[in-house]
């Protein structure tokens, strides 16, 4: 694809108007903990430069790609910040557990509800209640995970004619990796350490890869991970609303994708 083949101008205002929010959310959030930081300082970074640039040297369909560079740029930003919260609560949990602490996932869920204002900021805490590593920067972190994949379906809807570029190149930074981490974690990891609609807005991200996507869609069949993992979200969660129908979206994908999908799941005996 050209800069010229397209315009910044058939770009959904909307969605646009949503990715900034997210991603202003996200680099105030990063302040909390020393490795996010330095990756919300990257960004700020190469968002300047990038942008100096494009200002002093703007030519014929230079828009196009500028606009492109800083959807991919934000797109590493919310795959710095995914991955990092699934280790760190993970790593976090396994410690609770071997030292024998007799908090329950039920009580650290319920501390991050009330923690959590309806805007998901961290309210009432001391500098010392959230340094790196406590209980109420892990909580907070629910929020960061959540922002962070919500801001990746919204990159590749964000314009008709980029979603094929976008899809590859999350393809090209791991992103089904990341997806098939998330979507491994324990029942009892999720509930207490993400926030409700974990596993929807996952499989709303692959049901987004997966369009028209031969590449994405043969990935996810020949990884049983990740396909028991779409087929499992057809069942109904309460804590997860709408992961139903993504699983199926993601399903009529692999299946019009690529006939190994549907002779694979052809062949599945029901359970």
């Amino acid at each position: 694809m050209s800069g010229c083949d397209v315009s910044i101008k058939d770009a959904d205002t909307e969605v646009l108007r949503l990715i900034s929010a997210k991603v202003d959310s996200l680099l105030i959030l990063c302040e909390t903990d020393s490795e996010l930081r330095n990756y919300a300082l990257k960004f700020k970074l190469e968002q300047a430069v990038d942008k100096t640039a494009f200002q002093a040297k703007r030519e014929e369909g230079e828009e196009m790609l500028h606009f492109q560079r800083v959807l991919q740029r934000m797109a590493d930003l919310a795959l710095s910040i995914a991955p990092h919260i699934v280790r760190r609560t993970g790593r976090h949990l396994k410690a609770k557990y071997a030292s024998g602490n007799d908090k329950t996932c039920s009580e650290a869920s319920s501390t991050c509800a009330e923690f959590m204002d309806t805007d998901g900021i961290p309210r009432n805490s001391s500098v010392e209640e959230f340094r790196d590593g406590s209980e109420a920067w892990l909580e907070t972190g629910a929020h960061l995970s959540h922002v962070a994949v919500e801001l990746l379906c919204l990159i590749l809807v964000s314009h008709p004619r980029l979603v094929k570029a976008l899809q590859m190149y999350l393809m090209e930074r791991d992103v089904l990796s990341y997806i098939e981490d998330a979507l491994s974690i324990p029942r009892e990891h999720e509930i207490a350490f993400f926030q409700e609609g974990h596993r929807t807005e996952h499989m709303r991200l692959m049901a987004n890869l997966t369009l028209d996507n031969v590449e994405a869609c043969s990935f996810i069949v020949s990884n049983s991970a990740l396909l028991s993992a779409v087929l499992t979200s057809t069942r109904f969660d309460e804590e997860n609303p709408g992961m139903v129908e993504w699983a199926e979206f993601c399903i009529r994908n692999l299946c019009c994708c690529t006939k190994e999908a549907h002779e694979k799941i052809r062949r599945l005996m029901p359970v």
